[in-house]
């Protein structure tokens, strides 16, 4: 039979349901961008058709030719909108970002619909984007949109209460804002919702502690008002069940909640005689399961999450998972230089025992939360880790997880979204497929005319930062959120913040940031020719080359950071020593040039305070072989940048919505 589509062709359909409806009117328009006919939709065809139907649910699908053209079967209707996102890309379509610079549209002379048989079916039952920050949840349309496209099945929006910091998170405030906005998109395109965050201790407010200290915590010496609540007092356990009802009253549409403790590392329980015998774990499952009890009464269809997360990374042994509880991993303490699943590595390989504990405990079902897209995380950067993601997703997929999660967030909105999100999208739908094709087929969409040298000049990024993402457990235990009254001598460190680890470790990690940077040279010659050569795709060139720019930045003063630690532990004359100080306090001042070029107005506070970080760290290193006037000068400098910044943020948060 002749597949070459004319305007005797219709879409035909019957269904009613509103995605079905969405994936008839997706394939019409995609079909007219190419330069093809306007089918018409109708339920009934007499002559050449493309058949949609679909059953009650899932995500799988089939595309059939026959004599009279294809038909699509979807599991459900959220398949049959994966069916033609897939038909659709089968014909050359690609969607490597959320923009239209990211989005290619072929255009045949004849378009000629394939012959070929397709059954596909996810890895993983759940598949979820969590937009982490006001700023893209102000992009909220372009990310569902994109998400539904590369068959992403869950948007998980992670909030945060409104008097918190929202600097990896959605403040409640401005979801609720947009969520009359966004919601439709989300229902139309038969997509599940997530919702939550850090909001544990808002159960019990600090308000309370002068009249009832009893429900908060005990730290070994007294009662205090900070970190998570004491969760064997039957006070305690009676607000937080009234108060999670309210929440998931107010909140009647996701299908999963997340009403996660504190955010620490560790400390945050309590060791008060009834509580002492339970490990933090434990007691994080006995407020989960008293939350579970709430939400059965209120949606006996959703779930409520347990997180696995620093403290509570292990089985919890006294207490057992209400039956609407499910598992929810969050392996953020880490190498991103090899797959989780790398038994030989010291950090990673424990982490796969554990895992697998915790999936045997949870039996309902469990889900991983990466970090792919954090921009805190990796510094306001996303180095590219299409082998990385490919390598932990075939090892959770192994481990039998049924959700994979990848956290959105950051400092600021990006230039260009890099190769990630296209790769975790396709990889979380077939961990097996090759992700350096994937990223090749990021810098086609980018650079159409430059796609060897945009793709080199990712590749020699993707090796730079392999180098500097191998951290030691050594450097590990360096980190520490900065909950100190000093954050000179005592500043928040993240995971890759380890500079002045012990040695060997010390000169090992300076090696490897001088062999990074190295690396680093031939994907600068890469995008200058690519500058050189692009006219037509200059704007989308020039984001990418803007992040890439940002992310050798970011590695050239860890090098510098690093020496300055070095020179130190070396006991190297004062001269060396300041001179090295000196050359990271410029390599920082390239880092905020680059940012008052790049980051927008609205976002400079919050970009400039995770930067502050950087300054604190070499503020550290200087102070130890500084002048008492120069330690008190660093002190009041950081500290009036500090107080003004938060002063900004403070008032952006509570003027803007």
């Amino acid at each position: 039979m002749d597949h070459h589509l004319t305007s005797r062709w219709v879409i035909e359909l019957t269904s009613e349901h509103p995605t079905a409806q969405l994936a008839a009117q997706e394939l019409r328009r995609a079909i007219q961008r190419m330069g093809g006919p306007a089918l018409t939709i109708t339920g009934h065809a007499n002559d050449r058709r493309l058949a949609l139907r679909h059953g009650t649910d899932g995500d799988g699908f089939v595309r059939i030719a026959d004599e009279r053209g294809l038909t699509l079967i979807g599991e459900g209707p959220r398949g049959l909108l994966y069916a033609v996102y897939h038909l659709l890309e089968t014909l050359g379509w690609r969607w490597v970002g959320p923009g239209p610079a990211d989005e290619y549209v072929p255009r045949p002379s004849t378009i000629t619909l394939p012959t070929t048989t397709v059954a596909e079916q996810p890895a993983f039952t759940r598949r979820g984007l969590v937009i982490g920050h006001d700023l893209f949840l102000t992009q909220g349309e372009a990310w569902i949109e994109w998400a539904a496209r590369v068959r992403l099945n869950t948007i998980f929006i992670h909030t945060i209460a409104d008097h918190g910091m929202p600097l990896g998170a959605c403040r409640q405030r401005t979801w609720q804002s947009h969520r009359n906005r966004l919601w439709p998109l989300i229902h139309t395109r038969g997509l599940r919702l997530e919702i939550g965050g850090h909001h544990l201790t808002a159960a019990i407010p600090r308000r309370l502690f002068r009249q009832q200290p009893d429900l908060f915590r005990y730290d070994g010496r007294r009662r205090v008002a900070n970190g998570n609540p004491c969760p064997t007092n039957p006070a305690t356990q009676a607000l937080v069940y009234a108060w999670a009802k309210q929440w998931f009253c107010a909140e009647p549409a996701a299908e999963v909640y997340h009403l996660w403790p504190d955010d620490r590392l560790a400390g945050g329980w309590c060791a008060c005689p009834q509580c002492a015998g339970l490990s933090p774990a434990d007691q994080s499952l006995l407020l989960v399961n008293v939350m579970a009890k709430a939400l059965a009464e209120t949606n006996p269809h959703a779930r409520l999450a347990y997180l696995a997360y620093h403290d509570t990374f292990v089985p919890p042994q006294q207490m057992t998972p209400a039956a609407n509880v499910e598992l929810l991993i969050a392996p953020r303490r880490r190498s991103y230089a090899v797959g989780i699943g790398d038994s030989t590595h010291p950090i990673n390989g424990p982490l796969a025992d554990d895992i697998t504990a915790l999936r045997t405990t949870f039996p309902t079902g469990a889900g991983v939360f990466e970090y792919y897209l954090d921009g805190i995380l990796f510094k306001s950067t996303l180095p590219p880790l299409g082998e990385i993601i490919a390598a932990d997703l075939r090892a959770y997929h192994k481990w039998r997880l049924d959700g994979v999660y990848v956290l959105l967030t950051g400092d600021r909105p990006w230039l260009a979204p890099g190769p990630n999100p296209y790769s975790f999208a396709a990889l979380a739908w077939n961990p097996q497929r090759d992700p350096i094709a994937l990223r090749r087929e990021y810098a086609a969409v980018r650079a159409p005319t430059t796609a060897t040298l945009l793709d080199c000049a990712y590749a020699e990024l993707t090796t730079a930062w392999q180098r500097a993402l191998n951290v030691t457990p050594a450097e590990v235990q360096r980190q520490q959120l900065g909950l100190t009254r000093d954050p000179i001598t005592q500043p928040p460190r993240d995971l890759l913040d380890g500079y002045d680890a012990p040695p060997p470790h010390c000169e090992q990690r300076l090696v490897a940031l001088h062999d990074a940077l190295d690396t680093l040279h031939a994907g600068e010659t890469a995008l200058a020719a690519a500058r050189r050569s692009a006219h037509a795709e200059q704007a989308a060139l020039a984001g990418d080359i803007a992040e890439w720019t940002a992310s050798a930045l970011v590695l050239r003063y860890f090098a510098a950071r690093q020496e300055a630690a070095v020179v130190q532990a070396r006991r190297a004359p004062p001269a060396r020593q300041r001179q090295a100080i000196v050359t990271a306090r410029a390599t920082y001042a390239e880092l905020l040039d680059w940012a008052t070029r790049y980051v927008p107005l609205s976002a400079r506070a919050g970009h400039r305070l995770l930067r502050a970080i950087f300054a604190l760290h070499l503020d550290h290193l200087e102070s130890r072989i500084a002048p008492p006037w120069r330690r008190l000068y660093l002190r009041w400098q950081r500290f009036g940048e500090l107080v003004r910044l938060l002063a900004q943020l403070w008032w952006d948060w509570h003027t803007k919505p």
